[in-house]
């Protein structure tokens, strides 16, 4: 395997915010190979080089931790860094302009994928497959949602998929269907796995290059390391297993299992933190419920203006049976919860197995917990349970938020709530359900400010510096990295970003420069 030459840098004549909350800022850092050797003066730092030693002048600008994504799909976004990406259509005239466009480019026939359409922000309550057949006729379309959670298709692609009228609705999903019993072109939740076997299944150069894509694009946000949540194909996680332990690829990956395979993970011994210096084994992952845009996620209380509560996806039973497998497996959980019902059967579960949790050292994630009732805010903090949030969610979430549970939206991202508290709050994107753009998280965090314009809940905004420990310290911390990574220090990874400025004076303007990850650069290189 080829391997990087060993390298040592210094890094003096910037701002060094080195995420330690003992010693915050230093003058130098030196960095030697794959981990970092002093922070502190430049005086005693320039005492530990050596004639190899490259000094990196900073020119004024930023050095910190690279930063940790805490939520991603990983194979998933690097397949959709080349899909259509609706996210930035405004109407839903927009979004068919842009299918009508990749319809002209795509040979007739081929399917037609792409993600990232909010029915809240096209204001409409219902999409039909006729749109999708008027300006896509010659191929099959498959639309996610931004959430994912949902999904917009044509004609074609039901008759590619066998789905008609006798057609029996899915465990865990719905084939939304009109007065006559004919599928209208939307499916939630597992419904959508019925378009998605009938897609031919991508070869295995190009899985490498979405593994390959991801990563790089992750680089060029400043980011180091990821945990990846399954949802893929296992050979999708297979390839990016192999590409993640090899030295040169470009962050660090903690990689979850699908809860489905305890038994399989138990009987040949893998567990949570086997691995290596570039990849390890995450936890479990389980699905406590949908999503609010689809409104599948688990409410005690009816959605306003609705009779609605959502979809229970692994509920309490399955939680019951299976919390203690994956315990008894080493296999962390990590469970998605979006609604209030499903957070607080996940919190209860998670107390009723506490002693056997807690005998192992293990830090139990819920990943989401976006919409809480009051009680249980404290509950994370109580019990030792990480409250994994993505902030930028509520950019497109906010204003359906309000409208489907109107005060409850009080408790809804109770980021500031939760960290009073005392909770433990890693943050990341779900990306590609929101883009990773780490400076984009960090003003949704600090700001609470919708796509609309309109802030929402301003008293659960985090500061600046929690945000940045949010993607930094305490992402660490929620994978046991709490030793190696998160914070510049002596005997850590040399996994860092430089930011053209100091973000704690401000985050308009800001972007990554460059990015190191295991002391070589892994974007925007300097000498």
């Amino acid at each position: 395997m080829t391997r990087f030459l060993t390298a040592e840098y210094l890094f003096i004549n910037g701002t060094i915010l080195t995420m330690n909350p003992d010693v915050p800022n230093a003058e130098a850092v030196l960095t030697r190979g794959d981990h970092i050797v002093f922070v502190g003066s430049e005086s005693e730092a320039r005492g530990y080089s050596s004639s190899a030693t490259q000094v990196i002048d900073l020119q004024g600008q930023c050095l910190m931790p690279g930063f940790h994504d805490s939520h991603v799909h990983l194979s998933h976004h690097g397949f959709e860094l080349s899909q259509l990406n609706l996210s930035e259509a405004k109407t839903k005239e927009e979004g068919l302009a842009l299918v009508a466009q990749v319809a002209k480019e795509t040979p007739k026939g081929d399917w037609i994928l792409g993600a990232g359409f909010l029915m809240a922000r096209w204001g409409v309550l219902e999409l039909s497959k006729e749109d999708l057949d008027e300006v896509a006729p010659h191929h099959p379309v498959f639309l996610r949602s931004q959430d994912h959670h949902s999904a917009w298709v044509n004609s074609l692609a039901l008759e590619r998929s066998n789905i008609s009228a006798a057609t029996p609705q899915p465990a865990d999903g719905e084939i939304v269907k009109d007065a006559q019993g004919e599928a209208t072109g939307l499916l939630l939740e597992r419904a959508m796995q019925l378009i998605a076997d009938s897609v031919p299944e991508a070869s295995d150069q190009a899985v490498t290059k979405a593994v390959r894509d991801a990563a790089e694009h992750f680089a060029s946000l400043g980011i180091t390391t990821v945990h990846h949540m399954t949802y893929e194909p296992p050979r999708h996680w297979r390839e990016m297993a192999i590409q993640a332990s090899a030295e040169h690829y470009p962050v660090r990956v903690w990689a979850c299992i699908p809860q489905e395979d305890i038994e399989h993970a138990a009987a040949i011994g893998l567990a949570t933190g086997q691995g290596g210096k570039h990849f390890q084994i995450g936890g479990a992952k389980f699905f406590a419920d949908g999503a609010l845009g689809s409104l599948t996620a688990h409410m005690k209380e009816p959605y306003e203006g609705t009779t609605a509560t959502g979809v229970e996806v692994h509920g309490r039973k399955v939680l019951k049976e299976r919390f203690p497998l994956a315990i008894k497996a080493g296999l962390t959980p990590v469970i998605h919860a979006i609604g209030d019902a499903a957070n607080e059967a996940v919190l209860d579960s998670l107390e009723e197995t506490q002693s056997l949790w807690q005998a192992k050292g293990m830090r139990p994630r819920i990943e989401h917990a976006q919409h809480l009732a009051q009680k249980d805010i404290a509950r994370f903090a109580k019990l030792g349970v990480i409250a994994s949030m993505q902030p930028i969610h509520f950019r497109f979430d906010a204003v359906r938020t309000a409208e489907l549970l109107g005060e409850r939206i009080n408790t809804t991202h109770a980021w500031r709530s939760l960290t009073d508290s005392g909770a433990i709050l890693p943050l990341g994107s779900d990306t590609p359900v929101a883009s990773p753009d780490v400076i984009q998280g960090l003003k949704a965090a600090t700001t609470r400010q919708a796509e609309s314009g309109q802030v929402y809940g301003a008293s659960q905004v985090l500061t600046i510096d929690e945000a940045l420990t949010g993607y930094t310290r305490l992402a660490a911390y929620s994978i046991h990295w709490e030793n190696r990574s998160g914070q510049l220090k002596a005997g850590f990874d040399a996994d860092m970003v430089i930011l053209s400025h100091n973000p704690l004076e401000s985050l308009e303007g800001l972007k990554p420069i460059s990015t190191l990850k295991a002391g070589h650069w892994t974007f925007g290189a300097r000498t």
